[in-house]
């Protein structure tokens, strides 16, 4: 029991430490300042989601068949790679360096802290707490991201070196506790005859076997895939356009860091709407409040557009332990990471597609007309899904 709370502890110590990204409001304005163009800064989101969809499969079977703790460290290695070629870089290629890193970072990862948290409960037959640790695990993350943007502003109007020096410091902190987790006894998967490729095809096969064995978590699956990729968009290039609403890098700091910490409430309460309420309802009426307040975001006034969004976030902010305790359910210890980087990688490929895409339409039509076309695509692929899917289902 002690040694369960202590790994958990040590867990929560990592993330804090590890979400600590000084740039994480700022990265748009920065490049900037450094030249780069809405279709440059577009391009290098969508670098940092190819070098996704090329690793993260690979790397979440690194986690399921050489442990979670050896994925970890790899990932926190990429994390100080990405602050140093944010720090030294100036031309285009090299943003290029600092986004691929960032990018492989999110691969090892992804579903690994998860599967970590997830073996170590059950071991000790406490896997009834996931939500409430994951809910604790993500407010960590919000309030790590939080406190970073609130600094950030203030390091950005000194420095940009402070911003992306601040950002290696404490990555290379986040090193002390993960050395201190215990890898959690998990399934192993069985071994198979010939080449050291052919476990890691095996193991693919694991997991896209969850998805056809499991059709209850399809519409869950995509739903939040669709709805993640727009917040991505919408926090990203949200940053310029509150500065082109006339709110100085400070403030665009500040509404990122209220969003943080009221993401970080909704991730503490998480598993009591889990507990009152069932998880399809959650999903559709919560789907059905995306849509009210991404509308909102668009058409109205200036404090609302704020308002609205931070509505949007603590939506997403809300769903997501209670989605990944839905989805821990189906799985077995050998194949967890494996099938959340296979939802990773759906993601990352949308989001590699439609951020520069998004880019390069502001750059012709502005915000309004982008967000506006980008609720009609929305809507158009997550109703068409749901259709179809009742349809087949009928």
């Amino acid at each position: 029991m002690f040694k369960t709370k202590r790994s958990i502890y040590m867990l929560y110590g990592y993330i804090f430490f590890a979400q600590l990204f000084f740039d994480r409001a700022l990265w748009v304005i920065y490049l900037g300042d450094r030249g780069m163009t809405f279709g440059q800064i577009g391009l290098l989101e969508a670098f940092l989601h190819l070098a996704i969809v090329l690793f993260e499969v690979p790397t979440g079977m690194v986690a399921d068949l050489y442990g979670r703790k050896a994925s970890l460290l790899i990932g926190n290695l990429f994390s100080i790679l990405y602050g140093l070629f944010m720090l030294i870089s100036g031309t285009f290629s090299m943003f290029t360096l600092g986004f691929l890193s960032m990018g492989l970072m999110i691969t090892f990862h992804s579903g690994a802290e998860q599967a970590f948290a997830y073996d170590t409960l059950k071991n000790e037959n406490r896997e009834k707490e996931y939500t409430k640790v994951i809910g604790t695990m993500t407010a960590l993350a919000l309030l790590s991201l939080s406190f970073a943007k609130f600094l950030g502003g203030f390091m950005a109007d000194i420095s940009w070196e402070w911003v992306y020096g601040s950002t290696i410091f404490t990555h290379v902190l986040a090193l002390i506790p993960l050395f201190f987790l215990k890898e959690p006894e998990r399934e192993k998967t069985e071994e198979v005859a010939g080449r050291w490729y052919n476990q890691w095809v095996h193991q693919f096969k694991l997991g896209v076997n969850v998805w056809r064995n499991n059709p209850a978590i399809h519409q869950p699956v995509v739903l939040f895939i669709l709805a993640s990729a727009v917040m991505v968009i919408i926090v990203f290039y949200g940053q310029e356009y509150f500065i082109q609403l006339g709110y100085s890098s400070v403030v665009v700091g500040a509404v990122f860091t209220v969003e943080g910490l009221l993401g970080v409430v909704m991730a503490k309460i998480a598993f009591k709407v889990e507990e009152r309420f069932k998880f399809f309802n959650i999903l559709y009426y919560g789907l059905g409040l995306f849509l009210l307040f991404f509308m909102l975001f668009i058409f109205a006034t200036d404090w609302a557009i704020l308002l609205s969004f931070l509505f949007l976030a603590q939506l997403l902010s809300l769903f997501e332990p209670i989605f990944s305790s839905f989805v821990q359910n189906f799985l077995k210890s050998n194949v967890r990471s494996t099938f959340f980087s296979l939802i990773g990688l759906m993601e990352s490929f949308v989001i590699m597609i439609s951020f520069p895409l998004f880019g390069f339409a502001i750059e012709r039509t502005g915000f309004t007309d982008g967000f506006a076309g980008l609720l009609v695509i929305f809507v158009a692929m997550a109703g068409g899904y749901l259709i179809v899917h009742r349809l087949v289902k009928s």
